[in-house]
C-alpha cells in the first residue's frame, strides 16, 4: 500500500499540489473580506469571523475534493491506465484505496494551510486572543465529516470517463450543502452532503455528523472498492 501511495503521489499533476494552497488562500481572503464588509460591527465582534468561515468552509473543502478526485482519476482515463494498473500483481481494491488516501492527504494539507493562515491573519488583524480550539477543530471536523462526500466523488470519478459528470455532481452537491444543512426538513440533514456543514463546533450535536461522515464514508469506500474490483476495465 505504501508503494502504491508513493506511485500515486509521483503521478500527481502540478494542479493537485497547487489547488489546496490556492483554495485555502481564497477561503481566507473571502472570509476576511466578507467579515470586514458585513460582520465587523456584529455583536460577536472579531469572533464572528468563525461564523463567516463556517459558512464557506464546507463548500471550499467539498469543491476541492471534487476537483482533486476528478483529476487523479482522469489521469488513468486519459492514458488508458486502468488496464495496466489492474493487470499488476496487486489487489484492485488497494489501487482504488490508494487514490482515495492520496486525495485525503491533499485535503488534509489544505486544512493545515487554512488553520495556519487563519492563525496568522488573526494575529495581524485582531488584538483579541485567537480561539485556538475552534480555529483548529472547525476545519479538522469538516474534513473528517467530508469522508462520505469524498467516497462518492472518488467512485463517480473512477466509474465515468467523462469527468464532467463527476465535477457537475460534486459542484451541485457542494452548493446544495449550504442550503440542505439549514433546511427546515430534518430528513434532508441526513444526506452525506450536509455532514461537513453541520460538523462545526458552533453547532450543537456536531459530533453526530462527524461520526456519520466517518461511518458512511467507510461504507461508501467499501462499496466503491467492491464495484471497482468487479468492473471490466
Amino acid at each position: 500500500m505504501i508503494k502504491l501511495i508513493r506511485t500515486e503521489w509521483m503521478k500527481l499533476r502540478t494542479f493537485c499540489l497547487v489547488l489546496p494552497v490556492i483554495a485555502a488562500f481564497l477561503l481566507l481572503g473571502v472570509t476576511s473580506g466578507f467579515w470586514y464588509i458585513n460582520f465587523r460591527e456584529a455583536p460577536g465582534g472579531v469572533y464572528s469571523t468563525m461564523s463567516v468561515m463556517y459558512f464557506f468552509l464546507s463548500f471550499t473543502l467539498m469543491l476541492s475534493a471534487t476537483l482533486l478526485s476528478s483529476v487523479i482519476a482522469s489521469t488513468e482515463h486519459e492514458t488508458k491506465g486502468w488496464n495496466r494498473a489492474c493487470s499488476l500483481p496487486v489487489g484492485k481494491s488497494k489501487i482504488y484505496i490508494s487514490k482515495w488516501i492520496v486525495t485525503c492527504m491533499l485535503l488534509l494539507a489544505e486544512v493545515l494551510v487554512i488553520i495556519a493562515g487563519t492563525f496568522v491573519l488573526w494575529k495581524l488583524m485582531f488584538h483579541e486572543p485567537a480561539p485556538l480550539e475552534i480555529l483548529i477543530k472547525q476545519p479538522l471536523y469538516c474534513f473528517l465529516a467530508g469522508f462520505a462526500f469524498l467516497s462518492i466523488q472518488m467512485w463517480l470519478s473512477t466509474v465515468f470517463a467523462n469527468q464532467s459528470i463527476a465535477i457537475s455532481a460534486g459542484t451541485a452537491g457542494s452548493m446544495a450543502s449550504l442550503f440542505l444543512a439549514r433546511s427546515t426538513f430534518p430528513v434532508l440533514q441526513y444526506m452525506p452532503w450536509t455532514y461537513p456543514a453541520l460538523s462545526t463546533p458552533l453547532v450543537p450535536g456536531h459530533w453526530h455528523w462527524i461520526v456519520a461522515g466517518l461511518a458512511v464514508g467507510v461504507v461508501l469506500l467499501a462499496a466503491g472498492c467492491w464495484h471497482f474490483t468487479r468492473k471490466d476495465w
